[in-house]
């Protein structure tokens, strides 16, 4: 849970003394899980803040769904449109689970991007950041077959939300396979037969939605012939 704004990477800059002026403008906001903020094309400059939980950041086509990132705590969604003369939404945002949030207008986010220039430098890092993500995305959905595509997503997984336990490795963030199948671009018949092989291969383990890396060593090695950077795997290294 967040619960000063100097964990707000966008705010982490300003300075503590001037932070006190910015908490009477952040609407508390709760949704439930499977709420959806905001969807896309629709118009709003709203901006939210994740203090609590988790939001899949998406886009639909024809009925089927592409995750393009997920949202975690001290995270920023809709600074992009409070920015640009173009309010229409450019994705559709939907919580994972129980979320928390901050909500602020875009006359009140406008007014402190005015006032601490760092924000907006902070904003456009978190653009490069987002653009990096979608630029890997889309080599996913080009050029890797299915198993590549999982492997890597597993290595992204592990380091956004791992941690050893022993020789395993735990994926602490619980996910299904829709929503990893929406994540590659992919059937989730496809996903859930890929993933089965790699339980029987000995990589993986899934238990209550958790993942579990048998073999880490095996998974990288499966990424090797890719361009993927472990250092870089991190989605926001700001």
């Amino acid at each position: 849970m967040i619960t000063n704004i100097s964990e707000i990477t966008i705010f982490s800059d300003i300075p503590e003394v001037d932070l006190p002026n910015i908490l009477p403008l952040l609407k508390e906001r709760k949704f439930k899980k499977n709420h959806v903020l905001m969807f896309e094309n629709d118009k709003g400059d709203d901006v939210y803040i994740i203090r609590s939980g988790m939001v899949k950041i998406y886009r639909n086509h024809e009925g089927k769904e592409i995750v393009l990132s997920i949202a975690m705590p001290g995270d920023i969604v809709g600074e992009v449109e409070a920015l640009s003369n173009d309010n229409h939404r450019i994705s559709s945002i939907e919580a994972l689970e129980n979320v928390s949030a901050w909500q602020i207008t875009k006359q009140d986010f406008l007014m402190i991007v005015d006032k601490y220039p760092s924000v907006l430098r902070k904003a456009y890092m978190i653009l490069v950041e987002r653009t990096r993500m979608l630029n890997r995305l889309v080599r996913y959905l080009t050029f890797y077959d299915v198993r590549t595509k999982a492997a890597n997503l597993l290595m992204d997984l592990y380091y956004n939300f791992g941690e050893p336990s022993g020789t395993i490795f735990k994926i602490d963030f619980k996910i299904n396979q829709s929503l990893l199948a929406s994540m590659l671009g992919v059937t989730r018949e496809s996903i859930s037969k890929t993933l089965g092989d790699f339980q029987n291969e000995g990589l993986i383990d899934i238990r209550e939605k958790y993942f579990y890396l048998l073999d880490k060593t095996r998974l990288e090695a499966m990424c090797s012939e890719t361009e993927e950077v472990p250092t870089l795997r991190k989605w926001y290294n700001i």
